[in-house]
């Protein structure tokens, strides 16, 4: 019996930053998350029961695969849920809840609609050897008049040079491949088009955003009863970083680091803050420990976010996207393609819902930042679009 593949999932949270409805993204999720999906099937010689469970057997795979959770239990929630079994259902382990949310017959066709509450048990993720590349700009200094002890005018172009130098050497497949030569504010407002602009510019799917918070200094002046010491200095390294999505949109991470370290120079020494002496010292040491600590966290949080790109071009049958062999595409790999739109509810709740495109996406020639993809189910690429995404399976 055919079975089209037109599916929709949405996924059913207030909770959009975290793009958990994308295939494998988190090794493992501390709540289960609703997803709803349809599946559609051709009623023959009138046999509308056996459609019916095609129809929802082709569901329910789709949208546990969508959410990363195992299908080799399909055929038993099919069959627990047309009979009504919570029983059948729960012992799957890894849906808590399932509902048949309607069933519609147009002509031949029928199209259920079904919704999954899906908790993926723990598993090593399918991205997490993937190249995940990052854009930033040069970091924030929130007081620059904190500068001037030490006269370090540069520090914010030399703390982003040393972070991507410790990202970089940290991880066998995290890079920073792009910096802004200059230091971007990106207001409330426009915040969420200029970090697409960044990612989209820069051909990254992560944007990285840091901040120096505080460099304060304390010193402590020296006593009258040891006047043959020196002042005892101490400066403050806050650091705030935040790591967005680019391509799907939402905020990933985002956490303040503190220190505290001695500061082993005078009121008016000047500083080379590019110097290996400098990143030497008990405050640089302490400035990499903040910065290693923010990377640990970013490794975590990044390592299971599967690789994503968006479609460059539709040209006949051929589609090119913006992932190539620098993210560890290769030839023969299969992709998703789907659309993302946002959507809000009667109550000004705000989902994503993704839509994608039925058959089997192979990429045919693999290049250093592009590739181009045939479908192999039937050749026909209708509907896709420029911008369109695109996600390694």
């Amino acid at each position: 019996m055919n079975t089209f593949c037109q599916l929709v999932l949405s996924k059913l949270s207030t909770l959009i930053t975290l793009l958990i409805c994308l295939p494998f993204i988190l090794v493992e999720q501390a709540n289960a998350d609703w997803y709803e999906a349809k599946g559609q099937a051709v009623v023959k010689d009138g046999d509308k029961g056996s459609a019916k469970r095609k129809a929802t057997q082709e569901a329910l795979k789709q949208a546990m695969l969508f959410a990363g959770a195992s299908v080799n239990s399909v055929q038993q929630l099919t069959n627990g849920l047309l009979k009504n079994e919570e029983i059948t259902i729960r012992a799957t382990g890894e849906v808590k809840q399932l509902e048949l949310v309607d069933e519609v017959y147009n002509g031949e066709i029928i199209t259920v609609t079904v919704r999954a509450d899906i908790f993926p048990k723990g598993q090593v993720c399918a991205a997490q050897g993937d190249e995940k590349h990052f854009s930033t700009t040069r970091f924030i200094i929130r007081n620059r008049r904190q500068l001037t002890e030490g006269n370090i005018p540069r520090l914010d172009e030399a703390v982003t040079e040393r972070f991507s130098k410790l990202l970089n050497g940290a991880s066998d497949n995290l890079r920073i491949t792009y910096v802004t030569p200059h230091t971007a504010h990106f207001n409330d407002i426009a915040k969420a088009q200029n970090i697409r602009s960044l990612s989209e510019r820069s051909n990254t799917q992560f944007v990285l955003l840091g901040a120096i918070n505080d460099l304060s200094i304390e010193r402590k002046e020296k006593s009258l009863f040891t006047p043959w010491k020196n002042d005892e200095a101490y400066r403050a390294f806050g650091l705030s970083i935040d790591v967005y999505d680019g391509i799907n949109g939402g905020l990933l991470l985002s956490k303040h680091y503190d220190a505290m370290a001695e500061w082993p120079y005078s009121k008016f020494d000047n500083v080379d803050e590019f110097s290996s002496h400098f990143w030497r010292s008990s405050f640089g040491q302490a400035a990499d420990g903040v910065m290693l600590s923010a990377i640990e966290d970013i490794k975590e949080i990044i390592d299971c976010q599967p690789v994503t790109g968006r479609v460059l071009q539709v040209a006949q049958n051929t589609i090119s996207i913006s992932l190539g062999k620098d993210n560890g595409i290769s030839e023969k790999d299969e992709l998703y393609l789907y659309q993302a739109k946002e959507i809000v509810d009667s109550k000004g709740i705000s989902y994503l819902q993704y839509t994608l495109y039925p058959g089997t996406f192979v990429v045919a020639e693999a290049y250093g930042k592009s590739s181009t993809v045939i479908n192999t189910n039937t050749a026909v690429i209708a509907n896709i679009q420029e911008n369109d995404f695109v996600v390694k399976k």
